[in-house]
């Protein structure tokens, strides 16, 4: 059965018990289970949708070391299939909808009926972006419309763009598309940026940066690809159509990390996954990679999470480095939320 560029695996009866279980197959969740597998464990990964996750609809990534140029869906293909070569096993598409941390198993519940169970677990679901809800946004989605300025700026070299937000993200954003795109228009609903001084200040003297203050954008406009973008003054109601070759969208992300909450993981103020150094959670056996934990949101930066992460489990704890390692860094049960 095909699922995209990628086969679904022939169904087969998987066994229930597993050394260690990813959930999440994106870059983060693959290096984790492409270094355990050749480490000789049982690793399963279950992925909600593709595997590589959002790397799949970059329409191109040219900052990946070892490609100079390749489309987000060769990539995940390519790390799709570097973890079943090195043996794990991948579930998709299937969402997980429960987690169990407490005691040595961890369990894992999908919404098939399916049950499982694993020594160690590795959340790596990843984030969304947080989308502003109108017309042409999801259509124009890679056509124009992006939530990346490493991975898409360049593609607008000496081109007209318009960014839209104005934390730190958008001005650090901002930044690093003016030395790239001929010029920005800056809509933010705020009549200032609510980013760090120092970041707002250095935005505020771009020579190739104009601003739309208190403004919304209502509409995105185009064919096949993004022309233009409707925004609208919230002062004055008054509404204006500027011409653009895209749209750079920076008003947050949300991690999907609200199945990991509900089962006692620690997460910060904005809902990132809180890890130590080696991708630890508050939870015994329990990891986390990838956009779940926070900045910065990259491919390369979750490839790291994740060799990590396989690390310590291998090292630690399963004792591949240190034979029979009795050390545990949390001595507290993993608490629940009921």
């Amino acid at each position: 059965m095909a699922f995209g560029a990628f086969i679904v695996p022939k169904k087969e009866e998987l066994p229930r018990d597993w050394d260690i279980i990813v959930i999440g197959g994106g870059p983060g969740g693959l290096t984790a289970a492409i270094y355990l597998a050749r480490y000789g464990f049982r690793v399963l990964v279950i992925e909600k949708e593709t595997p590589g996750g959002k790397v799949n609809i970059n329409p191109i990534i040219e900052n990946y070391p070892g490609f100079k140029e390749i489309t987000g869906e060769e990539l995940a293909k390519i790390f799709h299939e570097h973890a079943v070569h090195a043996g794990a096993k991948l579930l998709f598409p299937e969402e997980v909808v429960k987690l169990e941390l407490k005691g040595d198993w961890k369990k894992v519940y999908t919404a098939s009926g399916k049950e499982f169970s694993a020594r160690a677990l590795i959340i790596a679901t990843g984030s969304v972006d947080k989308t502003l809800g109108v017309p042409g946004e999801i259509e124009f989605y890679g056509k124009g419309v992006s939530y990346c300025a490493v991975c898409d700026g360049p593609l607008y070299k000496g081109k007209k763009v318009v960014v839209v937000g104005g934390g730190d993200t958008a001005a650090i954003s901002t930044i690093y598309l003016s030395r790239i795109v001929r010029e920005i228009v800056l809509v933010h609903r705020r009549d200032k940026m609510r980013a760090e001084k120092a970041l707002a200040d250095r935005v505020l003297s771009l020579p190739n940066v104009t601003f739309k203050w208190s403004s919304v954008v209502t509409e995105i406009l185009g064919d096949n690809k993004v022309k233009a973008v409707k925004v609208k003054n919230l002062k004055t109601g008054e509404e204006e159509v500027i011409d653009t070759d895209a749209v750079f969208i920076f008003i947050g992300v949300k991690p999907q990390s609200d199945l990991a909450k509900a089962a006692g993981v620690e997460v910060d103020d904005n809902g990132f996954i809180k890890v130590d150094y080696w991708q630890r959670t508050n939870c015994y056996g329990v990891y986390a990679v990838g956009d779940v934990t926070g900045e910065p949101m990259q491919i390369a930066k979750a490839v790291g999470d994740g060799v990590k992460a396989a690390t310590d489990i291998n090292d630690r704890l399963f004792g591949g480095a240190y034979g029979d390692y009795p050390g545990k860094w949390h001595v507290e049960p993993c608490p629940t939320s009921d």
